[in-house]
């Protein structure tokens, strides 16, 4: 698998962005693949599924392109303070990949998973974009980041999403009726929480995943449960 590192100026967060890109080997001549974003932690960056996930072998395995993206501490949103995350997932970053790479520019072929505060970013644009996503992923994911507020959370949850009485007027809470799949991978501390969550919901299922090998096992089923060309 063909691994490339990139450095570009992002119009919706105002910052520069680093991306890891992976492609299937050899490339196809003519061949556009799918995309599958994969969104880190928070006190993370991109290099975390690299490092907790031997990707490789099952993206290659799936013929599935790979972009790993680093957020910033943003929760991969479209913040209070005007730094747009999750208008540059949605809009600005695909049509990048699908100029610079044999990468799919259509909605159909494209998935996002995150881990922690970037799983809460994946459900965020599955949500808000279902029309620019085939499905999401998310693992051990924070379901409501109503729970950041009076911790030591850096940046402050009020710089990222506003007031906490504000969180579901302005588009921060989480809802649990999806258009597309999403699937929730957590281990057992994590699980019953994420099993009440999404009980009333729509198209999420929940499946359990080891503590000791979380990234790879549940990078594993999701690109093996049907990510493929």
């Amino acid at each position: 698998m063909n691994w490339i590192q990139v450095q570009t100026m992002a119009e919706g967060p105002h910052t520069y962005v680093g991306i890891e890109v992976f492609l299937p080997q050899p490339v196809e001549s003519g061949k556009r693949y799918p995309l599958l974003m994969l969104l880190h932690d928070h006190g993370e960056d991109r290099t975390q599924w690299i490092r907790q996930a031997c990707l490789e072998r099952y993206a290659e395995k799936a013929g599935v392109a790979l972009a790993l993206i680093d957020g910033n501490q943003s929760c991969f949103v479209n913040s209070a303070t005007g730094y747009a995350w999750g208008d540059y997932l949605v809009q600005e970053l695909p049509k990048k990949l699908a100029g610079w790479f044999p990468i799919s520019p259509e909605g159909k072929d494209r998935r996002v998973m995150g881990v922690g505060t970037g799983g809460y970013g994946a459900l965020m644009v599955a949500q808000n974009a279902p029309d620019s996503f085939a499905g999401a992923a998310a693992v051990n994911p924070v379901l409501d980041v109503s729970c950041l507020y009076g911790t030591d959370y850096e940046p402050k949850p009020e710089y990222l999403f506003g007031e906490k009485e504000a969180l579901a007027s302005q588009g921060y809470a989480l809802s649990t009726k999806f258009q597309i799949p999403v699937q929730l991978y957590c281990d057992a501390d994590h699980e019953e929480q994420a099993r009440q969550w999404a009980q009333n919901g729509t198209q999420i299922t929940v499946e359990t995943v080891s503590a000791d090998n979380l990234l790879e096992e549940a990078f594993q089923k999701y690109v093996e449960g049907g990510i493929r060309v």
